[in-house]
């Protein structure tokens, strides 16, 4: 038996993915299937299909001029973005990341992966969680990856889909529904650091993460193991400057969590027995003394 993993969305947060599954390849954790959402929608796919588990591999790949631009900071800059947020339908078109997609891909269907593998969308109309299961594997990630008011939705199958962490930020619900194993849920969500609100927009905008994180517990809670990768910072969406350290963190949470994620492929009398009394284990001694 294997572990289903379920890496949730956090825009260049998700390199800490590719340090989580390549502790758990090296370790040889067995892994009976993969769900994915927005960013973590990438990482399962490179990781399903046995490409490298490279933060500079996968950056060069993808690299988008566009998110460069967004990245900057300064307040000329930040004036420009809230100009082109109030005249324009998205702040970048996605082209160069359609591309990196299909150099990493081409033509392979998601039913191409030898290991079961979903990407999670969600309908831009109702919100409805969109478990992909099958069509082009990049397009899947691309619509996966489309957040709201950044990325333009992608149409599917008469469907307008944009980011899966619309409809849920960590994937169980699409990994239990594998239905192969004990889900083992990634979180690369950035810590939350309350403030006091200063404006009416500032309130109205922490009402909406309270409600937001409310719901990502809601879904971890069906897990049956949760990794935190709890920056010890908040790391902006689009800094891939921070990409080296996000690698190394997802190493370190990951060997931190390797006992538990043994003790859930243990067959379930192991994993189930209670540790033995220290006064039993002591009379077993006695005995094989005598």
């Amino acid at each position: 038996m294997g572990v289903v993993l379920a890496l949730g969305g956090g825009g260049v947060r998700g390199v800490a993915h590719l340090g989580l599954l390549k502790v758990l390849r090296e370790e040889g954790i067995p892994v009976a299937g993969i769900a994915g959402s927005s960013a973590g929608s990438l990482a399962a796919a490179i990781y399903a299909l046995d490409l490298p588990l490279e933060p500079s591999f996968v950056l060069h790949t993808l690299y988008d001029p566009e998110l460069e631009r967004l990245q900057k900071s300064g307040k000329l800059r930040q004036m420009v973005r809230v100009m082109e947020f109030l005249r324009k339908p998205t702040l970048a078109e996605g082209r160069y990341y359609q591309e990196g997609l299909f150099r990493l891909f081409g033509t392979k269907q998601i039913e191409d992966s030898p290991l079961p593998l979903v990407i999670q969308a969600a309908d831009f109309n109702t919100g409805e969680l969109v478990a992909l299961r099958s069509g082009p594997l990049a397009e899947a990630i691309r619509a996966s990856s489309a957040i709201p008011s950044i990325f333009p939705p992608v149409r599917w199958n008469g469907r307008v889909l944009v980011d899966g962490d619309v409809a849920e930020k960590v994937p169980v619900t699409a990994a239990l529904s594998l239905g192969l194993g004990p889900v083992v849920a990634f979180d690369v969500s950035n810590p939350y650091i309350w403030s006091e609100p200063k404006t009416a927009l500032e309130a109205a905008l922490q009402a909406g993460e309270a409600s937001r994180r409310r719901l990502v517990e809601l879904a971890l809670g069906q897990a049956d193991l949760v990794v935190r990768l709890n920056p010890p910072h908040p790391i902006d969406t689009f800094d891939a400057s921070q990409a080296g350290a996000l690698f190394e963190l997802g190493q370190e949470r990951a060997r931190e969590a390797l006992s538990e994620i043994r003790r859930l492929i243990q067959p379930p009398r192991e994993r189930n027995a209670p540790a033995p009394h220290w006064w039993s284990r002591l009379f077993k001694l006695t005995q094989k003394a005598s």
